[in-house]
């Protein structure tokens, strides 16, 4: 059997002391994910108790709803189905880019996160 210039006890403590290395650095990791978890979870709790709160307001602040008149007892006007037409035809172009732009936002900040 093959012994090094260590003793059987400063082996045994050697191993003690990287196992309790060890340990303190996964004890580090552990607090480190956690801290993350929860800092990730504050923000979808914060939206949804804002979302709660809007929604809860609006109930109580509500207007009573608009007699229901059937579309053809309205007449609209010309100007207002050309109105209709052109918003119908340049909103969708005009969204897109504010969509494009907000994604790449969103995915910024996301791996800003993750880092």
């Amino acid at each position: 059997m093959r012994r090094t210039d260590l003793s059987l006890d400063d082996e045994i403590a050697e191993v003690e002391r990287r196992l309790e290395y060890r340990r303190a650095q996964l004890r580090l990791i552990v607090a480190e994910a956690r801290s993350r978890v929860s800092l990730r979870n504050t923000i979808p709790v914060a939206l949804l108790a804002a979302l709660g709160v809007g929604f809860a307001a609006s109930r109580f602040a509500r207007r009573p709803p608009p007699r229901f008149e059937p579309r053809s007892a309205r007449k609209r006007t010309r100007a207002a189905q050309m109105v209709g037409a052109l918003a119908a035809a340049l909103l969708p172009r005009l969204v897109r880019p504010l969509q494009v732009a907000a994604m790449h936002w969103i995915t910024e900040r996301m791996r800003s996160t993750a880092r």
